[in-house]
């Protein structure tokens, strides 16, 4: 947590270096992440940004899906201050909570960890009769400038998003640390809010918004937020003919949703000057992205995973890939190489277990010509033309154990002869292995080297299977969708609510390959926009073994699915707090929904507790 006055001399140490202060609204641990390594100067978590992780535009913020404090304090408290400790994280509070004081809000702010609050989701975003109506009960902008008055006095470093000349001047009033001009939703990509001021009609609200707080406070920094700024040169026009110090975002960073092009676009909003004389490694950013940009999720074992394929991919060391069918084990493979020092040498893929044991040693190895019957020409081998680069063994654990032995040799030894050949040959490879079987019992049971096998696990990488990381499903979902459309040139097609809900419900044992093949059936089968429950057949893949019955409460049986949405929600919840021993902390950590919301559920419910005591 960064002290309030460790925020003031970082922007003075900024602002002194001519660089403009970049702040970035983030919704996951890896986007904040890399965020912080393009060199933002502040995070602010918001719920906006959370439904961006998830691929929902950034107004899904507005609709009553659930608690937005709530939705902050759990993902920004598991997935990025424990990671980034000594980072201005700035929370986005949503003043009108009727579930908390404002004093309970500021107090679980800084039990968490944050350096600062800002007022988000605010009703600045929301006109009309529903925001007159807003404005008569209460719930409007005021509460808004209550609550940054008391964050101020409690000394949180303060952000206040600011639609007109009135409200700065009585956010300034209240002693807000930074007034941030906001141009309503980020204008750019195809599910952004649409965006009717212009970069000069921003600009004139900008002055007359900053005049403002000059009246009051001329000390207070300035900043500006969103509209049709989309680009470091629209950016940059506001630096150059404003006070503006710096620029909030958040889509503007994340229309792109890989790692590189956060820490990129960051890069970029904050180094704009020096653009022009950083192209010299743009080949290798290129394949970096590639390397990275088929790999979706951004649950915390999935940060997990990259954190890692990030920490070896540059080491030249041999990794293991273990994981289920289905699980994305070639992407990481794709993503170690074109991370690695070898990225423009060639990633040469085998399949261990497409070949019999006699043609898959001429695959790895070559042969010359005459070497068997049918040799007629010289081959090279995979070893020689993945020289300088990356081999993938795919399901290595399916290798004949004679053969193991030569590729044992040319592991240590880094050379090899060519079926049928004499002449030694010289190689410098990589080698990245992946299996979906258990390579520590097949060695105890003889079937796998014990050397090979540790030459080979130098590091280990578990790609996790989809019943593990649930939160990803829409996000893949998107992704996928996104995929087929232009794959079959259809219209766009989105998952309705009770299709999105079944697909998180179902264990997946063929993994995100298996969900892939039943959206891309669904999509060329639905009628119309949407695809409901009814377009997907998926229930044969997840019946339970004949004579067996389900062992972990990610297999329900058909008649649970045939079930209304609520009878299924209710038997879900109820085996989930008997698994939990009727403990509503962990059981509600475990659905992914608030223990208030637990509460709720179980009294709609009638859901008995069964065991007195338990929590």
């Amino acid at each position: 947590m960064k002290k309030k006055e460790a925020i003031e001399k970082m922007i003075h140490n900024s602002l002194k270096m001519n660089k403009p202060v970049i702040g970035v609204a983030v919704g996951s641990g890896l986007f904040a992440k890399q965020a912080v390594k393009g060199g933002a100067d502040l995070l602010l978590t918001l719920s906006a940004g959370r439904f961006r992780s998830a691929g929902i535009p950034s107004i899904g913020c507005m609709m009553p899906f659930s608690n937005s404090n709530e939705l902050v304090f759990d993902f920004s408290s598991r997935e990025i201050l424990p990671k980034l400790k000594d980072r201005a994280v700035i929370c986005g509070i949503n003043a009108t909570d009727p579930n908390y004081t404002h004093q309970e809000l500021i107090q679980k702010v800084r039990d968490l960890g944050f350096s600062g609050v800002n007022n988000f989701p605010t009703v600045g975003l929301i006109d009309g009769q529903f925001r007159e109506w807003l404005e008569e009960k209460g719930l409007g902008y005021d509460q808004e400038i209550e609550f940054m008055t008391k964050a101020v006095a409690a000394d949180l470093f303060t952000i206040a998003f600011v639609f007109n000349e009135e409200q700065a001047r009585a956010m300034t009033r209240a002693g807000v640390d930074v007034v941030c001009a906001h141009f309503g939703w980020t204008r750019g990509g195809e599910k952004s809010g649409k965006v009717f001021s212009t970069i000069n009609e921003c600009l004139e609200m900008t002055e007359a918004i900053f005049a403002a707080v000059d009246e009051i406070n001329p000390r207070t920094y300035k900043m500006i937020y969103g509209g049709p700024i989309n680009s470091p040169e629209d950016a940059y026009y506001f630096y150059k003919n404003s006070q503006t110090i710096g620029y909030i975002g958040g889509s503007s960073f994340e229309r792109i949703p890989t790692e590189l092009a956060i820490s990129e676009t960051t890069d970029k909003f904050k180094n704009y000057y020096k653009l022009k004389q950083e192209n010299k490694h743009l080949k290798k950013e290129l394949l970096k992205k590639r390397g990275f940009d088929e790999i979706v999720g951004q649950s915390v074992i999935m940060q997990d995973m990259y954190e890692l394929i990030n920490k070896v991919a540059d080491k030249d060391v041999n990794v293991l890939i273990q994981g289920e069918s289905g699980t994305g084990k070639e992407l990481v493979a794709k993503a170690l190489h074109f991370n690695s020092k070898r990225c423009l040498g060639p990633l040469i893929k085998v399949n261990c277990a497409a070949l019999p044991p006699n043609l898959l040693e001429s695959e790895l190895f070559g042969h010359e010509k005459g070497a068997f019957t049918g040799a007629d020409k010289r081959r090279l081998g995979k070893f020689e033309l993945a020289n300088n680069g990356t081999l993938f063994l795919d399901e290595i654990g399916e290798m004949d154990v004679d053969l193991q032995a030569k590729v044992l040799r040319i592991i240590q030894q880094q050379e090899f002869e060519r079926v049928g050949g004499e002449k030694t040959i010289f190689v410098d490879v990589r080698i990245v292995c992946a299996t979906n079987v258990d390579i520590k019992q097949a060695v105890a049971d003889n079937h796998f080297r014990e050397d090979l096998y540790y030459r080979l696990n130098v590091v280990e990488i578990n790609t996790p299977p989809l019943r593990r990381h649930t939160e990803d499903i829409p996000l893949l979902c998107n992704r996928f969708l996104d995929e087929f459309k232009i794959k079959y040139q259809l219209e766009e097609k989105r998952l309705a609510p009770d299709a999105m809900a079944y697909l998180m419900e179902c264990p997946w044992p063929g993994n995100v390959r298996e969900l892939k093949h039943v959206l891309e059936r669904a999509v060329i089968l639905s009628e119309g926009k949407y695809i409901r429950r009814d377009d997907m057949v998926v229930e044969e893949l997840h019946k339970p073994k004949s004579g067996s019955k389900p062992q972990s409460l990610e297999v329900h049986g058909p008649e649970m699915l045939l079930t209304s949405k609520e009878h299924l929600e209710s038997n879900y919840i109820r085996e989930i707090l008997k698994a939990c021993q009727w403990n509503r902390t962990e059981a509600a950590q475990r659905i992914g929904i608030s223990r208030r919301t637990l509460y709720n559920k179980i009294m709609k419910y009638h859901l008995s507790t069964e065991s007195e005591g338990a929590d």
